[in-house]
């Protein structure tokens, strides 16, 4: 036996060089030799051995398996290093991945998320390396020796058998940890400078993708313009999944084709790896912002019967008006409970389960969203029903609604502009039965001269066409860089419609005043599962604000420039909400109750979500001037980034209104 006595940072280089080599099956000059004919001609067949594989589709990538070795030529040496013995005589390459795992499972994890993805990660393994001018050794030798072996192994191999130019000696390495629930959503990897992305895989052996999730996926993708331009692609459907299996080694080029993510992991096991990237001379620019801008259309006009047969008419009372602005106005964000007639929203849940699934179509890319939406064409008629919900949310009438909601300048014809009997009914206890003849001629004359389109076009707002969405587990939106450079003042509306549990009353409440809908509530979604919309601000770290669904609610929020919001994955673990068979979940008085029995009818259907997006932009007479869409006291607008934790809190028409002062000039106040 061999024993060497060594300088502890003499050990270490020692180790970087002995304990790791590449299988010798892929080191061989006729291995290379093959793989390398294949990998440089783009369009041949994949290259398949026993223990490694190469395709072209849906863009280049390689896999190895059982990629790691130990060096068997160290066996028999006891090496004094890091103050302690280190016998080797009967290490084996099972025992060194081991050694490897257990040093990674101590490295100090951060838990990461956003948009994009929901897992923890590690520092830079660079980080972990011992000062050259110290004798101290790192804490972390395996991966300091692993990251040795990338740069003075693996990486004059992937030149050597791909053909591509690195730079020597530089080579990002960290370790990400996902556990149950996380995931890494698509994406490309394009940043300046990276070449060859890689991953490690420490999973356990007994890993079964078909239980524990996690696989890589990559996308197939398409030019996104005709004009030959190859640089800027999008991605279109899961081409390639890879399940992740211990010692293992992948690499693909970085390229615009790249598209691919981490597929959420379902089981408890722990899903580690080893990964980063080779860099080297860029092929191409990176531009995030030419995904073509959504379109925006004007509003319409609609019967007036529409209005009253949908929205709840506590909303069109002035004084429950007047509670509600003084509540937007303070946090530029609301959300409104039972906004739609109970009636109504039954019929329309049984439409929207109703409806074909052919019928519901995929948005995407998946960069960018992954759900289904409803699309009125000539090929594919929506049912009359939900044409009719579309049609309310891109009205004019909806505009004065929701000006008078929110104290914002959406149409001249809103109590904020001095008509305060418009659009609404000042009568407070309002059921349907009282809305009577005599009350709507109240209404009349404004939602006439609106249905006669007497209001200058160019006074009204812009919106995005009301789109009827469906969620299901794994559906989300993401952020891109055109959303933070978006300079628009807007007003965002979400109607919540089914999918996300009701809220209810809380049991202390003993107030009986229905009709104010401003009492305590708590929710039964939960925030594990995702489904929440997050608002964030360029250049800030944290969440501006994080609006919770629930059933038959409608979110507002105001949002200025620098702001954008995505949805929150959805996960798998996103359920039925069990209804307590004790509990009536009370409606406002024109309604009918809803029991925890009819709950339960309408949760035996597969997991679905229902919900309706639109946004309304700032007028169009003079799109420079903010002030066409603040309120009218022309105050200085503040941000809610501005405003003290106590001020940005979510605000329903269930909160408790005793501290409520004259909502007269009020100051919108907006996210920004």
């Amino acid at each position: 036996m061999n024993i060497l006595f060594l300088p502890p940072f003499i050990c270490a280089a020692l180790l970087c060089d002995m304990l790791f080599q590449i299988n010798s099956d892929f080191v061989s000059e006729s291995f290379k030799t093959a793989f390398r004919d294949c990998y440089c001609e783009k369009y041949a067949q994949e290259f398949v051995t026993n223990e490694s594989l190469l395709r072209h589709i849906p863009f280049t990538f390689a896999k190895f398996n059982n990629f790691v070795q130990f060096r068997q030529e160290v066996a028999g040496i006891l090496v004094f290093c890091f103050l302690k013995f280190e016998l080797i005589e009967t290490m084996d390459t099972k025992q060194l991945i081991q050694l490897v795992e257990e040093e990674v499972e101590q490295l100090p994890f951060a838990r990461r998320g956003n948009d994009l993805f929901a897992f923890s990660q590690s520092c830079d393994v660079i980080n972990l390396c011992p000062n050259e001018n110290s004798s101290n050794t790192s804490k972390f030798p395996l991966l300091v020796s692993f990251r040795t072996f990338l740069l003075n192994c693996v990486l004059p191999w992937l030149k050597d058998i791909t053909g591509i130019p690195l730079y020597e000696n530089k080579v990002d390495l960290t370790s990400s940890l996902y556990k149950h629930g996380d995931y890494l959503l698509c994406h490309d990897d394009k940043l300046d400078g990276r070449r060859v992305a890689f991953i490690w895989y420490l999973v356990p052996d007994s890993w079964d993708s078909q239980i524990d999730g996690g696989e890589l996926q990559l996308f197939e993708s398409q030019p996104i313009t005709d004009d030959g331009n190859d640089e800027n692609f999008f991605p279109t459907k899961i081409s390639t999944t890879i399940p992740p299996k211990r010692n293992m080694f992948m690499f693909f080029e970085v390229s615009p084709r790249s598209f691919h993510q981490v597929a959420e992991v379902f089981g408890h096991s722990k899903r580690l790896s080893l990964h980063g990237w080779f860099h080297g001379p860029s092929l191409w620019t990176v531009d995030n912002n030419i995904m073509p801008s959504v379109e925006k259309i004007s509003p319409i006009h609609i019967e007036e019967e529409l209005v009253y047969q949908w929205i709840n008419p506590v909303y069109f009372d002035t004084e429950q008006l007047s509670k509600i602005r003084r509540k937007f106005c303070r946090s530029s964000e609301i959300q409104l409970t039972n906004f739609i007639k109970t009636d109504k929203w039954i019929e329309l849940i049984q439409c929207l389960k109703g409806i074909s699934t052919h019928n519901w179509l995929h948005c995407g890319p998946p960069n960018r969203r992954n759900y289904h939406c409803l699309f009125n064409t000539d090929l594919n008629a929506i049912p009359d029903l939900c044409e009719q919900i579309i049609r309310l949310f891109k009205s004019e009438a909806m505009l004065v609604i929701l000006s008078d909601i929110t104290g914002i300048q959406l149409h001249p014809c809103s109590i904020i502009n001095g008509i305060h009997n418009t659009a609404v009914v000042n009568d407070n206890n309002i059921t349907d039965e009282d809305v009577s003849q005599s009350k709507r001629m109240r209404t009349e004359d404004t939602v006439d001269a609106i249905s006669t389109s007497d209001t200058d076009p160019n006074c009204l707002p812009y919106l995005t066409e009301p789109c009827l969405r469906k969620l299901q587990p794994g559906s989300y939106t993401l952020l891109s860089d055109a959303d933070m450079t978006d300079q628009s003042w807007r007003l965002e509306c979400l109607l919540h419609i089914h999918g996300y549990g009701l809220k209810y009353h809380s049991n202390n409440n003993n107030n009986n005043n229905n009709k104010t809908q401003l009492h305590d509530t708590n929710s039964q979604s939960n925030s594990s599962w995702g489904v929440q919309t997050v608002y964030v601000a360029d250049g800030e770290e944290d969440e501006l604000l994080t609006v919770t669904p629930s059933d038959n609610s409608l979110t507002l929020v105001y949002a200025g420039p620098g702001t954008a919001s995505f949805l929150k994955y959805i996960n798998h673990t996103t359920d039925h909400f069990p209804p307590d068979k004790n509990q009536i979940i009370r409606q406002d008085d024109c309604n009918p109750l809803i029991t925890a029995d009819k709950i339960d009818h309408m949760n035996k259907d597969p997991i679905q979500l229902f919900d309706l997006s639109i946004k309304y932009f700032e007028s169009k007479s003079d799109p420079e001037d903010v002030n066409s869409f603040q309120s009218d006291n022309k105050d200085e607008v503040s941000s809610i980034s501005s405003l003290s934790e106590e001020e940005s809190v979510t605000s329903s028409p269930q909160d408790g209104d005793s501290d409520l002062q004259n909502d007269e000039d009020e100051e919108v106040k907006v996210i920004k």
